[in-house]
């Protein structure tokens, strides 16, 4: 499985984990089992291997399962290609032959996800499903689809269900109480998250974003414990040291918040969501000219940017930099911020002596 990546807030992975892999490593399982996979794992959301037509009885299978075998063949070659188009078009075609076959909806759903297409791939999902198996990586995997559409709901039945197919997998109550926060459900959310920490003590995932619960729930004292345990496990995440900082603002700590910001590397720091959390740590420091600068550099380096350079004029203004503000809010003004306009007429007619 590839690992979730870091964002603030939720960090839901994608299922960018199944364009990696081919297509029959999404299905062989399922048609032959463990004993017919290969002897080195892919990486691929159903945790699949890859089948080996050769070995698994070819001789010996009925028709129309030897022929969806040479389908998936093609279309795992194309995908190989880089062609995932050619694959959904191969398998859109064995799709409409065989409805049934659940094997050929789970493939053409890998290669819909290839494409970013996400609506027609959970289509696929939800017709696999409704076929069966109704497996627990089927859900999972469905859930993930869900959740990228936004149909939180439904990517919470999804891992649901893969967490009660199977009580041991870390993965479902972690993406399960990630929904559940997008959803306000945060009592449920952390319940599932403690029983992620459980099943997988080294996920910095779920420690990760139980910190981050606890100070949506205002608790930045247990935050600042828990992110401990995400940085140790992964000291070079840019978003547990965004979750340390906000913990120790609020604790009055800025200036180790500050620290910790600093330790993040410069074109992430420059990322406006984290460049207003180190204006606001400067700030609680009573440093609005560092803030300023931060922000200067940060819009020097992304001049066509309306939000960015608004706000460095707001800070330069802070920093008691008239001149430079009304410039910075001009430019802004000019890349099309409205709030930039209005700053930039009250600063022009401060200016003017008027």
């Amino acid at each position: 499985m590839t690992k979730p990546g870091h964002s603030m807030g939720v960090f839901l992975a994608t299922c960018g984990a199944v364009a990696s892999a081919t297509l029959l490593t999404i299905v062989a399982c399922l048609r032959f089992g463990p004993g017919h996979a290969d002897a080195e794992p892919a990486s691929n959301p159903a945790g699949s291997h890859a089948a080996d037509p050769a070995s698994a009885g070819a001789g010996t299978k009925p028709r129309a399962a030897s022929t969806v075998d040479a389908i998936l063949s093609a279309a795992d070659k194309l995908v190989q290609q880089g062609e995932a188009d050619r694959a959904e078009a191969v398998l859109r075609a064995a799709v409409a032959e065989q409805p049934e076959d659940q094997e050929l909806r789970l493939a053409l759903a890998g290669a819909c996800v290839m494409q970013k297409k996400l609506a027609p791939a959970y289509e696929q999902y939800e017709a696999a499903l409704a076929i069966g198996p109704r497996t627990a990586e089927v859900e999972f995997n469905a859930g993930i689809v869900a959740s990228q559409l936004g149909r939180i709901d439904r990517a919470e039945e999804h891992f649901s269900a893969a967490q009660a197919s199977d009580l041991s997998d870390p993965r479902y109550p972690l993406y399960l109480a990630q929904v559940q926060i997008r959803a306000e459900e945060f009592d449920a959310a952390r319940k599932n998250l403690m029983l992620a920490t459980r099943l997988d003590e080294n996920s910095a995932v779920a420690w990760g974003t139980l910190a981050d619960l606890s100070l949506r729930q205002s608790e930045p004292n247990v935050a600042l414990q828990l992110v401990k345990r995400a940085r140790t496990l992964e000291p070079d995440s840019t978003a547990w040291r965004v979750i340390e900082a906000r913990a120790r603002n609020r604790l009055g700590q800025a200036a180790e918040a500050l620290a910790v910001l600093q330790g993040i590397a410069v074109a992430d720091r420059r990322q406006l969501p984290i460049l207003r959390l180190v204006g606001e740590t400067y700030g609680l420091l009573g440093k609005p000219a560092q803030a300023a600068k931060e922000f200067e550099e940060a819009a020097q380096a992304t001049p066509a940017n309306p939000d960015l350079l608004f706000e460095t004029a707001v800070w330069c203004e802070r920093a008691g930099r008239q001149a430079d503000a009304l410039r910075y809010a001009q430019q802004a003004t000019r890349a099309g911020s409205e709030s930039a306009s209005k700053m930039a007429q009250r600063l022009s007619h401060e200016l003017s002596g008027g």
